[in-house]
């Protein structure tokens, strides 16, 4: 059974955030930073992968979304390993993966060769690294949770700054193929190197640990109300969190854009990211992270109508900001606020647990985008249902609150 976290003696706060959690914290960062940063690049060669394969935006994009929901559904095997064994062996396992799908990626000659090689390899490289490495940093934190977590995963901000910008601005002189094995250079000189440095602490003193000896089986989980109810509030939410990654790039070159402009927007939202990671999750420490997790959500419904009106640059700007800030913050906030209600002991498994429905919507969300656009030469629908979605979360999430 999954019990809530509860009060913590004073004696034990100091001893819970550890100084030496930080460096783990900095493992993670980094890690997230060249997984999630080579995986966001994928949109600044979305125009070249349609043109070498003749292929529609539907079928580009589910290369991405094949991706996407192997890496969070993956998160549901990653996690229980991570709690069982040693987190730095299966984020160096995933790690190999990646390395080796962006290398038979950039050797593919047909859609279903590229299907494979990236939708697994890259999948299997941020399913098997992304929850063991952000678990890990729960287990070194009570007091700073939110800021830890939310400084973990400014990684993700930080790559998707800086890497697609640099496919962006590369894939014009090396083509989709090169941008590829620079990207798979990246991750084993930098993911390799931070996934050392990454360990779950050992310590069975905090008084919010699960007692049971039990494994916790996804049966287990489900029968808690507020795993059901965390759960569908994360498909929910996470549907329109992948479109404009995938699609902003051909989107904003439908408004007369050029592709260093989309690649902008792209890194735009990186900045926005890394502020929401750094600055707004971290604020959860102090008015609680549930109910800043609700406020976060209602802020990328928010969002996605500034994209619902965009005619240009200038409002792209403004979506891109809004929406990295918004949606950093919330991603930064979930894996505390797990923490916060089920406790640390198997938040690995808890997480990955979670997870899956997170790639359920990377699975549905930018591939039902393309399709649409195919049939209807529009954008506007997915991003209505988007906003549409996130609302809906953001009640459920208050609902949590309550519950």
């Amino acid at each position: 059974m999954i019990l809530p976290s509860t009060s913590l003696p004073v004696s034990l706060s100091e001893d819970a955030d550890s100084p030496s959690g930080w460096r783990v914290v900095g493992g993670a960062h980094a890690l997230t930073a060249v997984t999630f940063g080579s995986a966001y690049a994928f949109s600044a060669v979305f125009p070249g992968l349609s043109e070498e394969f003749a292929a529609s935006r539907g079928e580009i994009a589910l290369v991405f979304s094949i991706s996407a929901f192997v890496f969070y559904s993956l998160g549901a095997v990653a996690g229980p390993l991570a709690d069982r064994w040693s987190s730095r062996g299966v984020i160096a396992t995933g790690l190999v993966a990646m390395i080796m799908g962006y290398i038979g990626a950039s050797h593919a000659q047909s859609l279903a060769s590229l299907y494979l090689w990236y939708g697994v390899g890259v999948g299997l490289g941020i399913g098997l690294s992304y929850v063991p490495a952000i678990a890990a940093v729960q287990s070194w934190f009570i007091l700073k949770r939110s800021r830890a977590s939310g400084i973990a995963t400014a990684g993700i901000g930080l790559g998707t700054l800086l890497l697609p910008l640099t496919i962006g601005r590369l894939v014009s002189g090396l083509g989709w193929r090169g941008c590829f094995i620079g990207l798979a250079v990246v991750i084993a000189a930098i993911g390799l190197p931070a996934a050392m440095l990454v360990r779950k602490r050992q310590d069975d003193s905090i008084a919010s640990e699960l007692r049971s000896g039990d494994r916790l089986t996804p049966f287990t989980a489900w029968r808690n109300g507020r795993f059901r109810l965390f759960y569908v509030m994360l498909i929910l939410a996470s549907f329109c969190t992948f479109i404009p990654y995938v699609h902003i790039v051909p989107a904003a070159h439908d408004m007369g854009l050029s592709l260093e402009s989309g690649t902008i927007l792209i890194a735009l939202i990186g900045i926005g990211n890394i502020f929401g990671r750094f600055v707004l999750a971290g604020l959860g420490d102090r008015i609680g992270s549930l109910r800043l997790l609700a406020i976060l959500t209602f802020a990328v419904a928010g969002s996605f109508l500034l994209w619902s009106v965009a005619n240009g640059m200038a409002m792209l700007v403004l979506f891109a900001l809004s929406f990295g800030m918004s949606y950093g913050g919330c991603v930064g906030l979930y894996p505390a606020v797990a923490a916060d209600l089920f406790g640390t002991r198997h938040i690995g498994t808890i997480l990955g647990y979670l997870y899956t429905a997170v790639g359920l919507a990377a699975l549905l969300g930018p591939t039902m985008a393309g399709v649409v656009f195919d049939k209807t030469g529009s954008y506007l629908g997915p991003i209505l249902f988007s906003m549409a979605a996130a609302f809906v979360a953001g009640f459920l999430t208050l609902r949590l609150r309550q519950k």
